[in-house]
């Protein structure tokens, strides 16, 4: 029996119904609950044998069933643009796609839990790559799909080869049995043979592939009146900023509060958010920006780390960020911007300014950089429920939204493309043009997260320190020592 042990950020909606020991182990969540306080990531054992409906090989004559059922997400992987394919689905194949969508942390722990219980519901999961490493074995393989040319009617629905090597392996391609592994090249073009052979398998198409760009008002920036003034405060002229120093310095400018503008946002509240604001951090200075090494031990604790933190720390205490700053999470820092509140923010979505900002225009730049660039970036994917009754009809969905034709009309809804034809498709015209060439830019220079079993009690964390230091309750380094410590006694406890 292989025991994994995830990362559950509450308690479960259906809860995990099967097995003594099982409940003991949910038993021990919600006393751990009390103990931790909100938003502490919990941890609950999946006993993966135990709990999985076994793989078998496709059958192409299955029985059409007369709906898929698919658990996605709100905002964070585009809901709205795979809603708008509905319809389309339902012509192509002639079954109901019934999309049963959950905020972030709601959808984690339904996810956790639609898997602990050998739920056979949904057909179809989304996936968010920080969780990936202790579901897999409830994942199923998709190799034997995507290499059965009867479940392949169009070759280029299929093209696995087309996807962008380094999102198609950080966030699909595992070994089951140590799902820590990563694939030996993850610039090859993906080949399904290839994989296989070393000792790897597909389980799930990448779909919505974020990562860390900012955004600014160019309106504010090709202001003449705001570059004179610049100009006459530094000597310099206003740009968009390319360098952290230039970052803190343009964002000291922007800032008057008096006329409810500041320069720029923070994620500092305790949650995944925060802990990815410093791993951008941490790679521009130079530091491991996937915050554990390949032998399973913390790799933030370091010069570059507490330098990254140092100036996050200092970010969020300078007046320069809205008030708040240091319980604002995604959503939060994308409202700020959108409601003109800020001149800069840095999100992993193209964004919008409300009606109120009279004048308002919104460009994208890459984040800036320190030593090194390194962006955090993570992707969605569709997965096939190893318990689905329908997995042939499951994949063929799969296979088809993920195609390089749905993404392309996808983009339309602002979906982020995992397809390299798409990116190269989308033409100068496109209102999002700008975005999408950051966000292709800013992807090749991407860092992805450690791959742990237990990711979301290491996030948590981090996110604990990087809070405690943006709200000048420990220094830094004290943040990260504390922290560090206890990444190291949740890793020994998964086994690393």
């Amino acid at each position: 029996m292989k025991i994994i042990q995830v990362g559950l950020g509450a308690w479960g909606a259906r809860g995990i119904r099967k097995g003594s020991e099982m409940i003991r182990s949910l038993e021990r969540i919600k006393r751990s609950r009390v103990v931790a306080g909100l938003g502490a990531a919990l941890t609950v054992t999946l006993l993966a044998t135990a709990c999985t409906g076994g793989s078998s090989a496709p059958n192409t004559a299955a029985a059409k069933p007369t709906e898929l059922r698919m658990l996605y997400t709100t905002d964070e992987a585009n809901s709205a643009a795979v809603a708008s394919l509905v319809p389309q689905f339902k012509e192509k194949f002639g079954i109901d796609l019934k999309i049963d969508n959950q905020p972030y942390d709601a959808l984690q722990q339904k996810v956790f839990s639609e898997f602990a219980s050998s739920s056979s519901y949904y057909d179809i999961v989304v996936v968010d790559t920080p969780w990936a490493p202790a579901l897999v074995q409830n994942l199923e393989p998709l190799s034997q799909y995507i290499q059965n040319d009867a479940l392949n009617p169009g070759t280029l629905q299929s093209n696995v080869g087309d996807f962008i090597p380094k999102v198609f392996y950080d966030t699909a391609v595992y070994n089951a049995d140590s799902p820590i592994k990563r694939y030996p090249d993850p610039t090859a073009k993906p080949d399904v043979s290839a994989i296989k052979n070393a000792g790897f398998d597909v389980y799930g198409m990448p779909i919505q592939s974020n990562v860390a760009v900012m955004a600014y008002r160019s309106d504010l920036f090709n202001d003449p009146t705001q570059k004179a003034n610049f100009k006459a405060k530094y000597g310099k002229d206003l740009t968009v900023p390319k360098t952290w120093d230039d970052y803190a310095q343009v964002a000291g400018f922007f800032t008057q509060p008096d006329k409810k503008l500041y320069g720029t946002t923070v994620m500092a509240g305790v949650g995944d958010w925060a802990t990815d604001d410093f791993k951008t951090l941490l790679a521009s200075y130079g530091g491991d920006g996937t915050l554990a090494d390949e032998s399973g031990k913390p790799a933030f604790n370091t010069p570059e780390g507490v330098e990254a933190l140092d100036y996050y720390a200092k970010l969020a205490q300078s007046g320069h960020v809205p008030p708040g700053s240091t319980s604002a999470d995604w959503g939060t820092t994308a409202e700020s911007f959108g409601s003109g509140l800020t001149a800069m923010t840095i999100n992993y979505h193209d964004l919008k300014l409300a009606d109120n900002v009279k004048g308002g225009t919104i460009g994208y730049a890459p984040v800036p950089t320190g030593k090194a660039a390194g962006p955090h970036f993570g992707t969605w994917m569709l997965s096939l429920n190893k318990n689905s009754k329908n997995k042939e009809w499951a994949y063929q969905a799969i296979s088809w939204l993920t195609a390089a034709e749905q993404q392309t009309t996808m983009t339309a809804k602002s979906l982020h493309p995992s397809r390299a034809s798409v990116f190269a498709g989308i033409k100068s015209d496109n209102p999002l043009a700008p975005f999408y060439d950051t966000l292709g830019k800013s992807l090749a220079e991407g860092v992805g997260r450690a791959r742990l079993t237990n990711y979301t009690e290491v996030s948590h964390e981090v996110a604990v320190a990087v809070n405690n230091a943006a709200t000048g309750a420990s220094s830094p380094s004290d943040a990260l020592k504390s922290a560090s410590d206890k990444v190291s006694a949740l890793l020994k406890s998964a086994g690393y």
